[in-house]
């Protein structure tokens, strides 16, 4: 069976396309597989660009910004969740999914990063669902964009680009194989006041 790939267009041009990983972390993957074939990342933007760490994506629901869009969160699969299958360890141009990492035992429903830059601390706590196979250029482009800095509670780096790193489409191929709605739950209330904070850090460029 031939893994999925996804693939990213993007507004000022370029490609990226990433071999996902379902063997690994089924039900993130089909997460992304599942908002992504509903076209809910067309138009989103790379918000987050840690130069030399992570360039970040996600297509939730934000009322007043983003009306239509992810609204759940999914359990986590990754080590420190108590997931029990071996995934890549993380290195430059892996694909994972963003969540509140140690024992939180949860990720976003439709946050995901590329990381950019060795970094060894991602292993453990965020799951591992593909890997970019092409359009590295691209990826390499983000990750060089001037950003505005900022931190989040004081000591996470949250930096967002002075020009929107702007997705036109983001779709899945799945190269025939079905792949069935994740199973989700419901976000806490300390998970949306959470997420409501780093949203006020985020630069939203509508036009």
């Amino acid at each position: 069976m031939l893994n999925p790939i996804m693939h990213i267009e993007m507004m000022d041009g370029g490609m990226i396309d990433i071999e996902m990983f379902p063997a690994i972390t089924n039900n993130t993957v089909r997460s992304v597989i599942w908002l992504a074939n509903q076209g809910l990342y067309d138009g989103r933007d790379f918000y987050r660009v840690v130069k030399d760490f992570v360039i970040q994506t996600d297509c939730d629901v934000r009322p007043g910004i983003y009306e239509k869009g992810c609204d759940y969160i999914i359990n986590g699969e990754y080590a420190n969740s108590g997931y029990s299958a071996e995934q890549p360890a993380f290195e430059k141009y892996t694909v994972g999914m963003a969540g509140h990492g140690k024992d939180s035992n949860i990720s976003s429903g439709s946050s995901f990063f590329i990381q950019t830059g060795p970094y060894e601390g991602l292993d453990g706590d965020f799951a591992v669902i593909g890997k970019v196979i092409k359009g590295f250029e691209v990826v390499d482009r983000i990750n060089e964009t001037p950003c505005n800095e900022k931190l989040f509670r004081n000591r996470i780096s949250f930096h967002t680009p002075k020009k929107p790193q702007r997705i036109k489409k983001l779709w899945v191929e799945t190269n025939g194989e079905t792949y069935e709605p994740p199973e989700t739950k419901k976000p806490s209330k300390n998970y949306l006041d959470r997420e409501k904070e780093l949203d006020e850090l985020i630069d939203f460029y509508l036009d």
